[in-house]
């Protein structure tokens, strides 16, 4: 019996382990909305702080592109709605790669000036939602 098949298999239950698990939250989210779905943990750094972090807004945003509701989206977190379907599409490559056992696979490289851009872009992002002026103001969620 060769081992790659086998390792494939492997891969892929642990790969369908994770997004089992996380499909469900999102089929719970999308029938019950944010509200409705106790065990989704609320921003703790919010709550602790009273400033919004990067991704606050981001299950109530979810649930509107969910709902196909975009403006509502983007107002919960612009940066976030812009982003997510990138994540997903670079997580999506990742995985397909890593199942399959293949260093060749395409995927999205962003490389460390990349990495050190969306890092900026994240800290501008976080300062600037938290602001008291307009427009700095249409950042934060409603």
């Amino acid at each position: 019996m060769k081992r790659e098949p086998v390792m494939v298999m492997v891969r892929l239950l642990v790969v369908l382990g994770v997004v089992l698990p996380l499909s469900y939250a999102a089929h719970a989210l999308y029938c019950r909305g944010p509200g409705g779905v106790v065990w989704l943990p609320e921003c703790v750094f919010h709550r602790v702080t009273g400033w919004y972090c990067a991704g606050c807004g981001m299950t109530r945003a979810s649930y509107c592109l969910m709902h196909l509701r975009i403006g509502d989206a983007f107002r919960y977190n612009p940066l976030g709605v812009l982003l997510l379907p990138l994540a997903m599409l670079g997580i999506s490559l990742e995985a397909s790669a890593w199942v399959l056992g293949r260093k060749d696979f395409f995927r999205l490289k962003i490389g460390a000036r990349g990495a050190l851009v969306l890092l900026v872009l994240l800290m501008v992002f976080f300062v600037a939602r938290n602001l008291p002026w307009w427009p700095c103001t249409l950042l934060a969620p409603p």
